[in-house]
């Protein structure tokens, strides 16, 4: 086999490990967008609610989504770092 083609194929093996990263900041970016909407609907609700047991439901919902979202942005972020790592 030829220098070039060994190469290659030692360049796809470590493309593969960035392909991966880039495939979970996408997955991870499509759970926080619907994650958004249903903390904008929750959030129409907890207005439009009278009860107050019901808006402790909904608020308690809300902090809950909240930190998902937080900690799924973060991921994100770590995600881009190690990518402009593996890039220098």
């Amino acid at each position: 086999m030829k220098a070039s083609k060994l190469m290659e194929r030692v360049k796809q093996y470590l493309d593969s490990d960035k392909q991966t990263q880039i495939d979970k900041i996408k997955s991870i970016r499509k759970v926080l967008k619907e994650l958004k909407q249903k903390e904008r609907s929750l959030t129409e609700k907890l207005e439009m609610e009278q009860d107050a047991s019901t808006k402790a439901s909904l608020q308690l919902k809300l902090d809950v989504i909240y930190a998902q979202r937080k900690k799924g942005v973060d991921r994100v972020q770590e995600l881009k770092e190690q990518l402009k790592e593996q890039s220098n």
